[in-house]
Formats: structure tokens, sequence, C-alpha cells
């Protein structure tokens, strides 16, 4: 972020309310002039926030930068122009202070950002909004392990960010954090492949298309006998062979869910690809199946045949992979993986502030910006010796304390599907937003 940005720009793209927000959560106080407190805005806090988050600078450069563009405007322009630009004198340990407080009101800002998104229609894959689902880690500095986990939605059409939240180092990865609406289909990697999962989004009205990962996803046929999947696929010897089959996933106090095995022979040369991969992440304990099973792309959906084919289905997994770009761009360019200390609160406000910017960022590049009748003549920081002049919830959402304030793992809270994975009482934050690009149809091996 630039020192230069507009501030009323920025302010025009966040969420409505946000200001009165703050007061709501016990964060501003208002006061009376004559008491002089230092802080009675939440923009007074966000400003040198954002500019401090945006690029990566260190809480003294932040706070020192602050003041002197506050009396910069007042030496220019008068005491009475600096009282408008909301830049208050704080100091470092008062701002990250506010990093500690901030977590979940940031936590509620990029929820409200990512609902405007859904006043906009979607393209449709055979009547489908398709939702693809991934995480990845951060970790603090001289940590040996995962310090957090993001979580993404993304919405394929547009490659919007529908959904994005934070666990702990002691969380994974999930469906039932976010909210599932009514015609959806959620597609995700193995991680995603679990009773649990594919049960909360069918209950949704929505549907799964997830690769299959064996004994986190036992399989039965249609009377209810265990499903061999390897003694069916090896009947595919030759490349790009495609079959399917009829098979139940049976979650614990749930009625049988009905779906189709999809599964395609692929091309040795691919097929070798992904052995490298499993050697590379597993190392020598990697089992033989798993070297075998992976000549196959074997997905798991419970879209019907009429509406998808089975050909359909695995060519629509290989296009996962663009969620996987856009978690990369935002750690290469956004920096999401620099975490600036130990502290979980004040690491939790330094991701959530990272993925508000990067949602104004591409708000700002996307038919849904706005521009204010006063952004000219306003600055983040100005220069010296310068002369200035929500949504609509669907059927199936995530329980709030999952949706955003959430610090634990909704997938081992608890062994019974109606109950604990879906009202711990776990907490952490929310996030993110895209660009749209351009979705190419390539078939490359995810």
């Amino acid at each position: 972020m630039d020192v230069q940005l507009d501030w009323e720009f920025i302010k025009a793209q966040l969420p409505a309310g946000y200001q009165q927000l703050a007061v709501e959560r016990g964060l501003i106080h208002p006061q009376p002039p004559q008491l002089h407190t230092k802080v009675t805005d939440i923009d007074q806090v966000l400003r040198p926030l954002l500019h401090r988050i945006g690029i990566e600078t260190s809480l003294q450069t932040a706070t020192s930068t602050a003041a002197m563009a506050r009396r910069s405007i007042a030496e220019q322009e008068g005491e009475e122009a600096a009282e408008a630009s909301h830049l208050v004198d704080l100091s470092a340990p008062a701002l990250h202070y506010w990093e500690r407080k901030l977590p979940s009101y940031l936590s509620e800002l990029l929820a409200r950002m990512i609902g405007a998104a859904d006043t906009f229609s979607p393209a449709r894959w055979h009547g489908y909004e398709i939702m693809i689902v991934d995480g990845t880690t951060a970790q603090r500095p001289g940590a040996k392990g995962v310090t957090a986990r993001i979580l993404y939605a993304l919405r394929l059409s547009d490659l919007s960010v529908m959904g994005c939240h934070t666990t702990d180092e002691h969380g994974t990865e999930s469906m039932r954090i976010f909210d599932v609406r009514p015609g959806q289909l959620w597609m995700g990697d193995r991680f995603y492949a679990n009773p649990y999962d594919i049960a909360w989004v069918v209950d949704a009205g929505a549907d799964v298309h997830v690769r299959y990962k064996f004994n986190a996803l036992p399989l039965y046929d249609t009377q209810g006998e265990p499903f061999d999947v390897m003694a069916h696929v090896r009947l595919l010897s030759k490349p790009e062979q495609e079959a399917e089959w009829s098979v139940e996933v049976h979650p614990d106090g749930h009625e049988p869910i009905r779906g189709r095995l999809c599964v395609v022979r692929l091309p040795e040369a691919e097929a070798n690809k992904e052995r490298d991969r499993l050697r590379r992440e597993e190392g020598p304990g990697v089992s033989p199946r798993a070297l075998e099973a992976a000549s196959w792309l074997i997905v798991f959906t419970t879209a019907s045949p009429e509406r998808m084919t089975t050909h359909e289905a695995t060519d629509l997994y290989r296009l996962r992979w663009q969620i996987e770009l856009e978690i990369k761009r935002d750690k290469s360019l956004g920096g999401l993986d620099k975490l600036p200390n130990f502290r979980p609160d004040t690491i939790a406000t330094w991701l959530l502030g990272k993925l508000l910017i990067e949602q104004i960022a591409r708000k700002v590049v996307s038919p849904t910006v706005a521009f204010p009748p006063s952004a000219v003549g306003f600055v983040l920081f100005p220069a010296p010796h310068r002369d200035f002049s929500a949504s609509q919830r669907g059927a199936r959402e995530a329980p709030p304390p999952q949706r955003s304030g959430r610090r634990r793992d909704v997938a081992r809270d608890g062994p019974h599907l109606p109950g604990d994975p879906r009202r711990s009482a776990s907490r952490a934050p929310a996030r993110g937003a895209s660009v749209p690009r351009r979705v190419p149809g390539a078939r490359g091996t995810p």
C-alpha cells in the first residue's frame, strides 16, 4: 500500500456502517470534545494500521509517519484540517494494543465485504454455482511448525473469494466452517473427502465434488455392503478410460447419502508425476496402495448423472487448481505469510488486515468500486510540504462461533455429525475476495 493512497477512497470500499460497528463492539466510545479523548473514531486506528500492514513496516514507523503527516497538515492547513484527517499521534505500544483488540472486528468487516459479491449472478456449470475450497498455512518468526491456517472458498465462475477463515495451529481443513447455499456444488481435494463434510453440504441442499481419499471416506454399495474401490478401478487399464459406480456414504447418525464414484485412468506420465508428489510429501512411509491409486483420478460426487456426465465430473475437478493460484498470489504478492510477531491475537489482526487490504484492492479493479465525491484531495499519509486540496444468508449457515470467531478445528471437535462439529464453542477470525480472471480449460493433473 503506497503512503499516497487516498484515504477517502479506501474508506469508500469498506462496508457500510463500519464505523458504527466499532461503537457497537465497544471499541470506540464517543466522548464530548472537552474531554480531549485521543481516539474517538475507528478511522484513527484503521488508517495507520492498514498502512503498517500494507507496506509491512514496523509499529514505530507507522505511528511516526502518521504523526508527521498530521503535523504537516496542521502547519499548512490549520488544526481543523488536521482533526478532519483522522490522524492522531499514537505511540507504537498504543497501536500494538489496538492490534490485540481488533481481530473479531476485522473479521466482521471481511465477512460483510465478501457478502457484497452475492449481488452478482454467477455463471453456472449445469446449473451449479461451483465453489472450490482449499487451505494454506503461515508461520510466525522462528516457528518450526504451523502457526495459523487460512481457509478459502472460491467461486469458480468469476474467481471471487466468497469465504475466508482462520484457525490456530490446531485447526484442519473442513467445509463445515463455510456457509452453504442450495444450488451450489462444493469441490475440494482429499482433505474434504469425509462423511461429515459431505453431510454438511448435502443437508444444505447443495452437492459435493471431492477427490476420493482411502480410509477417510468409507464407501458402500446400494445394498449397504462395503465397496472395494481398488478392485473396481483396476478394471480401467487403458489411458483416458472412464467409468462410474453408484455408491453411498454412511455418516454416523445420518441417513445414507447416495453419490457416484467417477474414475478416469490417467496417462502414465501424469500418473508418475502424482507418484513423485506423494513420495515428496509422505516420504518413505507412502503406502503401496497410494502409489498404485495414482494411476487414476478418482472423484466422489453427489451430482446426478443427468446433470453431469462421468467425463464432465472428472474434467471439472481439473479446474480445482485455480484456488491454489489464488493462494499463491496472496502469499507472493500480498505477503500473507509474513507474520510479524508471536502473539496469537496480533497475528490474527495481521492476517485479517492483509486480507482486508487485498479485498479492497480486488474491489477497486471490479465493477463494485465506489468513488466518493470527496475522494480528491485526501491521502492516506500526505507527504510533507505538499498542497492538499451484505447479503442474505442461505439455508445452511456455519454457526457464528465457527463463521467469524473461530480459533479451533471443526473437523476434529467431535465424533458425531449433528453434535460438536457444528456447535463448537471454539473461536477465530474470517476473510477474502478475488480479481476476475479468465479460467482456462486445461486438462492437467491437479
